[in-house]
């Protein structure tokens, strides 16, 4: 007699046996592709070449801050104070000038005044921009400079450091050799001398300058600045403040090469 046997219920049926496939992955759209291409990738080497590039930075800060506090901690209480009473006293000028400015403002906008008023104060500007220029002559208080080289030469940019530290200092005309400087000029080294504004010049430079004493001499004497330089590589200086320096030094404005007048409609 045969007996029946059930199956083992360890033998699990096909369909009950897992699944040795994977889901296929859903397809890529349009946006994923171009999220994906423009996303950041970062290199070993790019990161390296960032963190010294921030370590680089503050670093030249750093030195940076340093040179200046080292500039000033090597100064005398003597020339910290020369230089604070020069910072105040282009304060105070400054000052003046804007309360001038308001001052012309307000008559301008006086009414039975302000035609008048307009036409002073155009005239003024013809003449402050006619001495600013070269073109026209000037007089007034401020400094003869004279240079004398030593052993050494002194170069064109040696030079060319005073002329810039005095319009710093307000300098409104300067005269070097009697050749009237304007914002064009240039110093170039020569075989002789310098060259200012293609004109050869040799030593002793001789300056003469047109603005506030008071403030032009402690600004050009300031230790560590272009006039200190010049002493310290065997060049001799000597600076006068003077109640009256004449400029008769004239330039003669440059014809423009491509504008023209616009005379309107």
């Amino acid at each position: 007699m045969s007996k029946h046997e059930e199956p083992d219920d360890a033998a699990a049926s096909p369909a009950d046996a897992p699944s040795t496939e994977t889901a296929p992955r859903p397809p890529m759209t349009a946006w994923r592709r171009v999220r994906g291409a423009w996303r950041p990738r970062a290199t070993r080497a790019q990161i390296l070449a960032a963190i010294l590039c921030a370590v680089l930075g503050f670093a030249l800060v750093v030195q940076l801050r340093q040179t200046q506090q080292d500039e000033f901690a090597g100064l005398r209480q003597s020339d910290l104070v020369r230089i604070l009473d020069d910072v105040n006293r282009r304060s105070d000028a400054l000052e003046r000038e804007a309360a001038a400015l308001r001052e012309t403002e307000f008559e301008l906008q006086s009414g039975s005044d302000s035609q008048r008023a307009a036409i002073e104060l155009a005239e003024q500007n013809v003449a402050v921009q006619g001495i600013l220029s070269g073109r026209l002559p000037a007089e007034g208080p401020g400094l003869e400079i004279t240079i004398v080289e030593g052993t050494k030469r002194i170069t064109a940019a040696r030079l060319f450091n005073v002329l810039e530290e005095l319009r710093n200092a307000g300098a409104e005309a300067i005269d070097v050799n009697g050749i009237r400087m304007v914002t064009s000029s240039y110093f170039t080294d020569a075989d002789q001398g310098v060259v200012i504004d293609g004109i050869p010049v040799s030593a002793p430079y001789r300056w003469s300058v047109i603005g506030d004493p008071q403030t032009l001499e402690p600004a050009i004497a300031i230790p560590g600045g272009a006039m200190a330089t010049i002493t310290t590589n065997g060049g001799r200086t000597t600076i006068q403040q003077k109640t009256l320096v004449e400029i008769r030094s004239v330039r003669e404005p440059a014809e423009p090469k491509y504008a023209t007048p616009d005379v309107g409609d």
